[in-house]
């Protein structure tokens, strides 16, 4: 039987980690990638299996993934807001979806079930731990982290 203490800690310590360890915990979902674009287009933190893209190319992509979120917002007002966007290529998904004033990218093999993917992360759970986590950024000097 647990006690009141043993319990106490184990929700300290995840209430402790931070949003590079909770992007380390997703890759178990059978992503290659997962990263967070701040309102900039620049990656606060990241976490990756196999992508290798060079740095400018991840640059590239964070910033054009965030314009195309930008442009799709010009249109809230008449057509509702953007849940996420999916893109499909020969191998790889590549899922962007905006959480706050952030998008977080997802990139996972073509056979990957983006759906329920997307539904646990848009839960009430994952976005008050991510809110939490997020929070605690300064976004005019954003972190990047290579695994």
């Amino acid at each position: 039987m647990l006690s009141f203490f043993s319990i106490r800690a184990t929700y300290d310590y995840v209430e402790e980690k931070d949003l590079a360890d909770h992007l380390d915990s997703l890759l178990k979902y059978n992503l290659e990638y997962v990263g967070i674009i701040n309102a900039q287009g620049r990656m606060l933190e990241q976490a990756t299996k196999n992508l290798t893209l060079s740095r400018e190319k991840m640059e590239m992509l964070c910033m054009g993934i965030r314009l195309q979120h930008s442009m799709h917002a010009d249109f809230d007002e008449e057509l509702g807001s953007v849940n996420y966007i999916t893109t499909e290529r020969n191998k790889l998904k590549f899922i962007s979806i905006p959480i706050f004033s952030n998008i977080m990218i997802i990139i996972v093999k073509k056979d990957v079930d983006h759906t329920s993917l997307i539904q646990k992360i848009n839960s009430k759970q994952f976005l008050a731990i991510l809110k939490n986590q997020l929070d605690k950024y300064d976004i005019v000097t954003p972190r990047i982290r290579n695994n």
